[in-house]
């Protein structure tokens, strides 16, 4: 058990570390190959690689967020304050606070998973139930919490949250038409409409508007945890617990909700909270109500089912607290050697250029030339957003509205 624990912690690092790859792409391998995979693994052990892959991903995924301005679904709202600090010097600060976050979210979150494991049948009708008008209520919250002046009074915060609306609208209309056709998107072993969403909705943008960087300044490592906000960290992962019960919300728009106001270093600790928390409790929702909230979860049950007793579930919660002591540890160790490789760069624009062209071609080799289109289209309205100057929050539309188009249809 013990090398299929190192395995999943080894798959999360890379995962957490390749742009465009997701430990759902890890999954979807695994599951792919399990006639192969039962031949030298049990099925506990290949549903622990999974397990640990999952939890060890959302450590590490902050790093190309912060340092090279890389998302993926999870971390695409850390981008942009991440980057900021890194054009300060801040970087491995942006690092180490993720991870203090992301562990202490986890033994947080241990008690939320016990709690939503005694939960009953009843609790599960009342959150499908809610779910539509818990969407809609996020909306009209991310609308109203609009308040940049960027013209002329009266009117500027009215024209400011109708181009937000219109980027939510449009990104919604790309999510919808990439969902309704994802079964020629998703052409290989790991691939996903989300690579050309994320990458064009979130990274495109971070990198097209930094590809005038040519020198980064001198990055400082030293770990420096003062001040920490404890209640951010708590506001995330309790966002997060929503996160897991709800589908169509991301990690990042429940950590919009729960740092709403605050500084680039509290909003950074709520995303980091929300998006390591929710890993974990899409484990909790699948051993309750049968329900997958993740591409993981969903691996789990088709591996070993989600049937498992309470014994079961304090084993599982002791071997994710050492993978996630691991997983704190990779994260730092590495975060000091982005910084010191940072630090080396002499042409960063360079490499901005080098993401640029690497963005089309891994999204036709992984989603064909339909992904290419949505990757087309969803980069423009990313960069749309960034003219207008509206929070890319509101491209998440294109998991919310599909979602809630869904639940209204039906």
């Amino acid at each position: 058990m013990l090398e299929a624990l190192l395995t999943g912690v080894l798959l999360g690092v890379i995962s957490g570390l390749v742009p465009g790859i997701h430990n759902n792409t890890f999954s979807a391998l695994i599951i792919s190959y399990l006639p192969l995979l039962y031949l030298y693994f049990a099925p506990e052990e290949i549903a622990m690689v999974i397990f640990a892959n999952a939890i060890t991903h959302t450590f590490i995924d902050i790093l190309p967020s912060i340092f090279i301005g890389v998302p993926d679904e999870d971390t695409a709202l850390s981008v942009l304050p991440g980057h900021e600090m890194v054009l300060e010097g801040r970087g491995f600060h942006a690092v180490t606070l993720s991870a203090i976050s992301s562990f202490l979210s986890f033994l947080i979150a241990m008690f939320l998973f016990i709690l939503l494991f005694s939960s009953g049948k009843w609790f599960w009708n009342v959150v499908s139930s809610l779910t539509p008008l818990f969407l809609t209520s996020i909306i009209v919250f991310l609308l109203a919490s609009e308040k940049k002046d960027i013209y002329a009074p009266p009117l500027n915060i009215w024209l400011k949250r109708f181009l937000a609306l219109t980027i939510l609208t449009f990104s919604g209309i790309i999510g919808y038409f990439s969902f309704m056709y994802s079964y020629l998107i998703e052409i290989r072993g790991g691939s996903s409409v989300f690579i050309p969403m994320m990458l064009g909705f979130f990274a495109v943008p971070v990198i097209s508007s930094s590809i005038k960087t040519s020198k980064l300044p001198k990055q400082s490592i030293s770990i420096n945890i003062m001040p920490i906000r404890l209640k951010h960290i708590i506001t995330g992962c309790f966002s997060g617990f929503l996160v897991s019960l709800f589908p169509g919300v991301s990690s990042g728009i429940a950590a919009v909700i729960s740092a709403r106001g605050t500084e680039r270093e509290n909003y950074l600790l709520a995303v980091s909270g929300a998006n390591t928390s929710n890993a974990l409790l899409c484990f909790a929702v699948l051993f309750t109500s049968g329900k997958t909230r993740s591409g993981a979860a969903s691996a789990f049950r088709e591996v070993i089912g989600f049937s498992i007793n309470f014994n079961e579930v304090l084993n599982l919660l002791i071997v994710g607290f050492v993978v996630a002591l691991l997983a704190f540890t990779i994260t730092l160790i590495l975060g000091a050697g982005f910084s010191k490789a940072v630090n080396r760069l002499e042409n960063f624009s360079r490499i901005s250029t080098i993401l640029l062209i690497f963005f089309p071609v891994y999204t036709f080799f992984m989603t064909g030339i339909l992904g290419l289109v949505i990757l087309i289209f969803s980069s423009a309205t990313g960069l749309l957003s960034l003219r207008w100057d509206v929070k890319r929050v509101y491209c998440m539309g294109c998991i919310i509205i599909p979602v809630l188009l869904k639940y209204l249809i039906v």
